[in-house]
């Protein structure tokens, strides 16, 4: 009886030890949780869950901070300069003082447009995240097509393969976010 006691015990610290290591060493890596006092600060502002704006970040850059996509998107949210001096105008910031491989200005401009994507879009987290992808001039387009929306407000198909994953992506790491990190 001892010796199966021995054993269940060298059992339960070894999966401590394993679950430890796993939250302290492997999660930060395959899961990161970087610039959470400013994500946490223009989630706020812009009234955007954490685990949504984390998501975006997540997909977009995986939280490096000098990304740049082959459309010229820079930084963590992989905001466009065309798109960054366009938010910057109609957040009221002067636009030619706008750095993009800033954090705090990236994810603050990241989170207006998103928060902007949202309220264009009524709400619908999949039509928003679909636009800041592919560009709500696309998205506009996608949801005047019967075909494609039976509403005008939600969409049932997204003809670009790319954006179609874009979305699942994000709102599957939302939710990992989410249960994860509990935001």
């Amino acid at each position: 009886m001892i010796r199966f006691i021995k054993k269940l015990f060298t059992i339960a610290v070894t999966l401590a030890l394993l679950t430890a290591f796993g939250f302290c060493v492997v999660l930060p890596r395959v899961l990161p949780l970087k610039y959470q006092d400013i994500v946490g600060k223009y989630a706020a502002a812009y009234e955007l869950e954490k685990s949504l704006v984390n998501g975006v970040i997540f997909c977009e850059s995986h939280f490096e901070l000098n990304a740049v996509s082959s459309a010229d998107a820079i930084g963590l949210m992989q905001v466009t300069q065309e798109t960054g001096w366009w938010a910057a105008e109609q957040m009221g910031l002067n636009p030619e003082t706008v750095d993009l491989t800033d954090p705090d200005t990236n994810i603050r401009i990241g989170c207006w447009y998103l928060n902007w994507l949202l309220d264009k879009f009524d709400g619908v987290t999949e039509t928003a995240l679909a636009g800041y992808n592919a560009g709500h001039g696309n998205v506009d387009k996608w949801l005047a097509d019967e075909e494609m929306s039976a509403d005008g407000i939600t969409l049932e198909e997204i003809p670009f393969e790319e954006t179609k994953n874009y979305v699942k992506k994000v709102q599957l790491a939302q939710k990992i976010y989410s249960y994860v990190y509990r935001q």
